[in-house]
């Protein structure tokens, strides 16, 4: 999008609305680019056909529009799409330029500065394409910058603020909590890491990797990763490890991988992966405790030592693999088994 030339126009598509089962969920987006090309998805592939339509007009004209798929009802199988959820969703389609970002402006500095931020979209036909979200800081503002809203809408954004749903419709609006994306904190930058590094990049997360040889902590091994050289007692302190990140330790080397430990245990890391066996991890911890450091019950939780589901497997990918699906089913507080044998939906189901 930073590419575009200041008279081109790309056409942002974001699922605001879904109910039954469906193959994303609210928040999810796409950017379609001047040449019709596309980045992201808010289907599998299904409604992309068509949303490519849509879009253009929508880049042509400069007029939003929102795009409802219901596959709940029979007839779609014989006039519709044939979708292959059999669910209803809801997708806005806005225009948007260089000069005039619209909600990619506030989605982006949010990201920047790895804050929350409340996204409300207007899904009324006489108020399509206006927003008005929350700042970290709780101040509100509105696209257009002239639309006024209620007290009772601000309530809801400042509720949504505090919970941990990304998303709920709320009369005729969706109402979306922004959260920054994870972020993987990778020590030691060996030739195994790469795989690792590509793998959280590809589901969306931010990855930094901090290694102290030169000859390793290499910007072209790590394409679209922060990468820093840096001392080993400085690594945590310089991938600046917050409440969102997730720690990996594998620098193959017993004093380093203790020393970033002793580190990660004073950061607010939910996660703290340990490569090796469990009788390395084991030792690791023993002998910090002999130092005097204080392993509470709280951090034995956080330590995943060896890392990664026990999915089989062998070389750096497949270690990758499971390294990274363990992070997932972390960070969204599953326990990585059958989805066949769970009970409940896939995807939890957001307030009315």
């Amino acid at each position: 999008f930073d590419a575009l030339a200041p008279d081109e126009a790309a056409v942002l598509g974001t699922l605001v609305h879904t109910e039954g089962s469906t193959y994303r969920r609210p928040g999810a987006r796409m950017l379609v680019l001047p040449d019709d090309t596309w980045v992201g998805l808010v289907g599998g592939g299904c409604l992309e056909g068509d949303l490519l339509e849509r879009a253009r007009a929508v880049r042509a004209t400069g007029t939003p529009q929102l795009a409802v798929y219901d596959a709940t009802r029979e007839e779609d199988l014989v006039w519709g799409m044939g979708l292959g959820c059999a669910g209803r969703v809801e997708v806005l389609l806005e225009r948007v330029t260089p000069s005039e970002p619209g909600v990619l402006g506030w989605l982006s500095a949010w990201r920047m500065r790895r804050e929350v931020g409340v996204l409300a979209s207007a899904l009324t036909q006489e108020r399509l394409g206006t927003h008005l979200v929350r700042h970290a800081d709780g101040r509100c503002e509105a696209l257009p910058t002239s639309t006024a809203e209620d007290a009772a809408l601000e309530a809801a954004l400042h509720s949504a603020a505090a919970g941990t749903r990304a998303g709920v419709n709320v009369e005729g609006w969706a109402i979306e909590r922004v959260a920054p994306p994870p972020r993987l904190a990778i020590f030691g930058a060996g030739p195994d890491a790469a795989p690792v590094a590509r793998l959280a990049l590809g589901v969306g997360w931010d990855v930094a990797v901090a290694d102290p040889r030169a000859a390793y902590a290499r910007s072209e091994h790590f394409t679209g990763c922060e990468v820093a050289c840096v001392p080993v007692e400085e690594g945590v302190e310089r991938l600046a490890i917050d409440a969102h990140s997730f720690a990996l330790v594998m620098n193959h080397h017993y004093l380093r991988d203790r020393s970033v430990l002793e580190q990660l245990l004073d950061s607010p890391a939910p996660y703290i992966g340990m490569l090796g066996p469990r009788k390395r991890t084991e030792d690791l911890l023993l002998e910090l405790q002999r130092d005097g450091i204080d392993i509470r019950d709280a951090d034995r939780e956080r330590i995943h030592g060896p890392a990664g589901l026990d999915l089989g497997g062998d070389g750096p990918e497949a270690i990758a693999l499971s390294i990274v699906s363990e992070m997932l089913a972390v960070h969204h507080e599953r326990s990585g088994g059958w989805l066949r044998e769970r009970k409940a939906p896939i995807y939890e189901r957001d307030p009315a």
